[in-house]
């Protein structure tokens, strides 16, 4: 295996590790579905996409996550997930830039474009979320994006 794609994977397990910890209200409504509690899951649920309507950063970026993930809604659709995200990076939730800057770094869900992935990794470089500083500035030295 050469080096760049072990360092994407890396990466990109990097990536999936720390976005979990951004859904504390998704892990919420997981928690309560484990337990049997389909109820509370499903208004948990509910509540995000009412946050994510009324311009939540973080509601945004688990509202697109649950267009992404099979059970989380009804319907599962990138361009959904996508636009989510969106709205949350440019708003400047570093999780939901360091996500969809990994997305158009692999091509997950959108076109692949390290132009657009150097934009959105710079982006949480710059943030004040360590985390995610530390994990794009990895990739983003990793696939050389500076000279994109």
């Amino acid at each position: 295996m050469n080096k760049k794609l072990l360092f994407s994977l890396l990466g990109l397990f990097i990536g999936l590790l720390i976005s979990l910890t951004a859904n504390a209200d998704l892990d919420k409504a997981e928690t309560f579905a484990n337990n049997g509690e389909i109820e509370k899951a499903h208004m948990e649920l509910y509540l995000i996409s009412q946050r994510a309507i009324k311009g939540n950063p973080k509601a945004m970026c688990e509202f697109g996550t649950m267009y992404k993930k099979e059970g989380y809604w009804i319907v599962q659709s990138d361009k959904d997930a996508t636009d989510w995200w969106l709205k949350s990076a440019e708003m400047g939730y570093a999780p939901c830039q360091f996500g969809i800057g990994s997305a158009y770094l692999i091509g997950s869900g959108i076109e692949k474009d390290l132009t657009k992935a150097k934009y959105w990794l710079e982006k949480a470089i710059d943030s004040t979320n360590e985390k995610y500083a530390r994990a794009s500035h990895f990739l983003y030295h990793t696939h050389e994006l500076a000279k994109y």
